[in-house]
């Protein structure tokens, strides 16, 4: 047996597996499937890292968990005593006052954060810029390259002046909602907080990948900010005529072409980025047109030039094209949209271009009544013996210089 089979027998005789089961059976009917599964991954990655180093991606310890989870319990069952202090209703959800909540300790809150920056592309790959107020202006450079010049003997040099725009990192309030059950809640567990704060970190990462990438726009998903697909000014590059399809992206020569747009000083950092029914379509339309298996092709090619790796994704790369990391997304238009001329679709550009501002606080209310669920399934919880759980947290997203990134687009014909 390897240390790996060892490490992952060792965890399943120390950790409950069929708590794990229990979350998660109980928490799908109220949110969707993938993102519970997710959220299971992010749990189980969690307690093994635990086991083998003694602290998890979060940063806290068992003690600093138990106590959230005590936390979370003790404003469950309404008790107003002792270390915890629920705050004023207004200032918590201040279209409801007649509600309670409470704001998270700053390490849960943070360790939330991490949790999201694990499991989310935009998280992790962006600049983090803590912000103090609701907005925050950051200066980037908008002019030519600079030369500078040589001087001549007993003459002045030229002044070369410098033209700065500004990003503005404007915070908007996010909010995850679902629901738990009463009798979840009668024991207050390492594993509870968990599976608490793997909900918050996976869902907030969803949802500032969907804004980054995309954005609120009149053809996805409604959102307070513009994604790097819809931002303008960035580079674009369109397939050649014919390739209306995002398979026709050939990753020799219009990854090299695209990879050409991007200044040098750039491309220390940049990536693709795409959804993996893509990435996907791009290897089988070059295993037909080369007419050589693609991972032998790619073995030819060198490392990171055509690579692949099955287990990647968000956070870890799916493979290599043109010497760059590809990482793929699920936010970013899949091979079933029905019509894909003229569409963008790729994206290629560094992350660093970009900046993710962090409000601060994060906080919980609970619900002891009101409908929660989707539209057509939503139900009371008061009749469910159900309580409602509301995270919410302020924070931004900008594209400071949007000609770090290419936008690819297919042909309109």
């Amino acid at each position: 047996m390897n240390n790996k089979e060892e490490i992952l027998k060792a965890v399943e005789e120390t950790v409950s597996k069929g708590f794990n089961d229990f979350m998660e059976k109980s928490l799908t009917p109220a949110m969707e499937e993938i993102s519970i599964k997710n959220a299971r991954k992010a749990v189980e990655a969690m307690q093994i890292e635990r086991f083998v180093k003694g602290r998890d991606v979060s940063g806290m310890d068992t003690e600093q968990k138990m106590a959230f989870a005590k936390q979370v319990q003790s404003v469950f069952r309404g008790n107003r005593d002792g270390a915890l202090r629920v705050k004023a209703n207004e200032a918590l959800i201040e279209e409801q006052d007649n509600r309670g909540g409470y704001l998270v300790e700053a390490e849960v809150a943070a360790a939330i954060l991490r949790i999201a920056a694990s499991v989310g592309t935009i998280m992790k790959q962006c600049q983090n810029w803590p912000m103090k107020t609701d907005e925050l202006g950051i200066p980037n450079y908008t002019g030519s390259f600079l030369t500078g010049a040589y001087l001549g003997v007993d003459l002045p040099g030229p002044i070369t002046g410098l033209t700065f725009g500004q990003a503005v990192l404007i915070a908007r309030k996010w909010q995850l909602a679902f629901t738990v059950g009463n009798d979840l809640l009668a024991d207050a567990s390492v594993q509870l907080a968990d599976w608490l704060m793997a909900m918050a970190g996976e869902a907030l990462a969803n949802m500032v990948d969907q804004q980054g990438f995309i954005g609120g726009t009149a053809n996805t998903a409604p959102g307070p900010f513009v994604g790097i697909l819809n931002t303008p000014n960035v580079n674009t590059y369109t397939l050649t005529s014919g390739n209306t399809t995002y398979g026709k992206f050939n990753p020799i020569t219009d990854a090299g072409n695209v990879i050409a747009t991007l200044e040098e000083s750039i491309l220390d950092g940049a990536a693709w980025y795409m959804h993996r029914t893509v990435w996907a379509a791009i290897r089988t339309e070059l295993a037909s047109t080369s007419g050589l298996p693609y991972l032998a092709f790619g073995g030819l090619m060198g490392k990171d030039e055509l690579a692949h790796d099955a287990t990647g994704g968000p956070i870890r790369p799916a493979g290599g094209m043109g010497g760059f990391p590809v990482y793929t997304n699920r936010w970013l238009p899949a091979t079933t949209v029905a019509s894909q001329a003229g569409t963008a679709f790729m994206i290629f550009g560094n992350m660093k271009a970009c900046a993710f501002g962090d409000k601060g606080d994060m906080r919980v209310a609970q619900f002891e009544s009101g409908n929660f669920g989707t539209s057509g399934s939503s139900k009371e919880i008061a009749l469910t013996d159900q309580r409602g759980i509301v995270y919410k947290h302020r924070h931004a997203f900008v594209v400071v210089l949007p000609k770090a990134f290419t936008v690819v687009y297919t042909a309109a014909s």
